[in-house]
């Protein structure tokens, strides 16, 4: 073999050599950029496996009202348990009547401030060791030295005596207290912003994901915990976190999965946050689609829970709802308590009926009762008045709220018949409720209806909730009234109403509201809308203490409205 042959397979070997490692290195780079586009293609689709939408809404609000001229209720108690103390280190058991601050005209509160100034130890070591359960064992007495300063016999004294005397002492404490007159109130300009992000996922064949994660914060302000009013709404609690104005936080509304079609028949189940908020009718005001389960009429309240539900035809859904609205034992300090001082769970069961249900036409009933009710659910607040003492607080202190006592029982019901007849939208409900309280059971803010230690009992209510829309303009424009009212002992679970001054389906009284929707185009919404409040009762939308009639001049533990009104204009993009 010459020289010249073995120089052409030298040369034909090297080029099949670097031509075979310059195809690995090009197979390598093609690898490489496909790897990289399924690792795209994959971060794609687990992207798209959650649908995300949702809304923001910017609102301006001028809010005016006025409220009932009442007796401060806390001023009373303060009057009352200092002179508590008073009778209690000054009386002589052996010598029953005296130990009372009484002067020459009668009850006289000076000679109560004096004794406290001269002896502030002893005061402060009483006041600080004074329980709300303590309170009649100190009464008692005191109204004993009461009816024998006044020549009274307490052996042949009737209950109708007793009652008439503890009036009496109530009368004259009154007047240290003093009326509160009526007050006008003004709030010229609110702004509010909420945004709502809306989570849907596939899990499964038959099993999907929805979550609703909210943040609703009034403008020049970022705080949760507001001072405590009396009303529901002022208290910073799961309840109701993402329906009253707070902080800049997102906040988990909703969590849940539905597994439908259970074992191949029309059955499905439900777990988790619940959508128990904006429930028919109140969907109508606000130009949006049906945005919960139960009617907000009488549940417009967050919480978990469960649902299990059946579709025995297309128009109709049987659900049995099952919710929890206070833990008793997770973090509330039980560890090692006696098992009969740890209050009971309260919980909620009931059904939602949607018996009819078409775009034209829909008839629906919530039927639920709550168990172990409590007065309140744990939560936050700045609580501007002790309730034991009711002296002032310190500051605006934030305090960890958590229930005392489970009160009983409670049941409500509610009704719908909601129409679509040509431009018009109408709808008309019909909502009862009823107290089933423990006997003997109150707290410093009363028992279910019933002020402090006065006997509890079973008490009914209703509410009557009606309104049409009249819509034009190819449906982009609508125009909305609607009316409410509600008795003395109305109560339902709606502190997550989407009202600012107060849950409008919670109203011992009269509420009318007006509005116009625009849909400027299909996801970009105006509102215009003015809202009036008339009460009769106080403690709309609270169980506790005995509502009053707003009239009459009552003792009240906090300042209502009697008459409020709001008008708000506002614009909703959703997307």
């Amino acid at each position: 073999m010459n020289k010249t042959l073995i120089t052409l397979l030298t040369l034909i070997a090297v080029l099949a050599i670097t031509t075979g490692a310059m195809a690995e290195q090009d197979t390598d780079a093609k690898l490489k950029a496909l790897e990289k586009r399924l690792q795209k293609l994959e971060l794609k689709s687990n992207k798209s496996k959650i649908l995300w939408s949702g809304d923001l809404r910017i609102e301006a609000h001028s809010i005016a009202g006025e409220t009932a001229a009442y007796y401060n209720g806390m001023e009373l108690q303060s009057v009352m348990v200092n002179t508590m103390f008073y009778n209690d280190a000054t009386r002589d058991p052996a010598n029953p009547g005296g130990g009372l601050p009484l002067g020459p005209n009668g009850f006289d509160y000076d000679m109560v401030n004096e004794y406290i100034g001269n002896n502030p130890a002893n005061y402060m070591m009483w006041m600080n060791s004074l329980n709300f359960s303590d309170i009649p064992d100190f009464i008692e007495p005191m109204m004993l030295d009461m009816a024998v300063a006044y020549g009274m016999d307490p052996a042949t004294m009737t209950p109708d005596d007793w009652a008439n005397l503890q009036a009496g002492a109530l009368d004259m404490m009154m007047q240290e207290g003093g009326l509160i007159p009526a007050q006008k109130t003004d709030n010229d300009l609110l702004y509010t912003t909420r945004l709502r992000l809306n989570m849907d996922a596939k899990v499964a064949k038959n099993v999907k994901f929805s979550g609703r994660l909210s943040m609703y914060k009034p403008w020049g302000a970022s705080t949760q915990v507001g001072v405590f009013n009396g009303q529901a709404n002022t208290m910073a609690m799961d309840a109701n976190e993402s329906g009253v104005p707070g902080s800049t936080t997102l906040k988990v509304e909703r969590a849940y999965f539905d597994w439908s079609k259970i074992g191949g028949q029309p059955l499905y189940l439900s777990l988790g946050r619940r959508p128990s908020t904006g429930g028919p009718p109140m969907h109508y005001r606000h130009d949006e689609s049906r945005a919960g389960t139960p009617m907000g009429t009488v549940i417009d309240f967050q919480f978990d829970g469960a649902t299990f539900g059946w579709n025995p035809g297309e128009k109709t859904t049987i659900r049995a709802c099952y919710g929890l609205g206070y833990e008793s034992q997770y973090g509330n300090g039980t560890l090692g308590q006696a098992p009969d001082s740890i209050l009971k769970d309260a919980s909620f069961f009931g059904f939602n009926i949607d018996a009819w249900n078409t775009e034209d036409m829909q008839i629906q009933t919530t039927i639920a009762r709550a168990f172990n009710i409590t007065d309140g659910f744990n939560g936050y607040v700045i609580m501007p008045n002790n309730p034991v003492t009711g002296a002032s607080m310190p500051g605006p202190i934030v305090t960890r709220f958590s229930p005392s006592q489970n009160l009983g029982d409670f049941d409500l019901a509610s009704v719908l018949l909601a129409r679509r007849d040509g431009p018009i939208d109408w709808f008309v409900t019909g909502s009862w409720s009823k107290s089933r309280p423990i006997e003997g059971v109150t707290t410093p803010f009363g028992g279910m209806f019933a002020d402090p230690f006065a006997p509890v009992e079973e008490q009914t209510g209703s509410m009557y909730y009606v309104g049409a829309r009249f819509n034009f303009n190819e449906d982009k424009t609508k125009l909305g009234l609607e009316w409410n009212n509600g008795s003395q002992y109305w109560f339902n679970f709606a502190p997550s109403q989407d009202d600012l001054i107060a849950p409008k389906t919670s109203t011992r009284g009269t509420v009318w509201e007006g509005y116009v929707t625009h849909r400027i185009n299909r996801k970009f919404v105006v509102k215009l809308a003015y809202i009036t409040y008339d009460y009769d009762y106080s403690g709309s939308g609270w169980h506790l203490g005995k509502p009053k009639d707003l009239d009459s001049q009552p003792v009240l533990g906090f300042p209502t409205y009697k008459e409020a009104n709001k008008i708000s204009l506002g614009f909703s993009a959703r997307f």
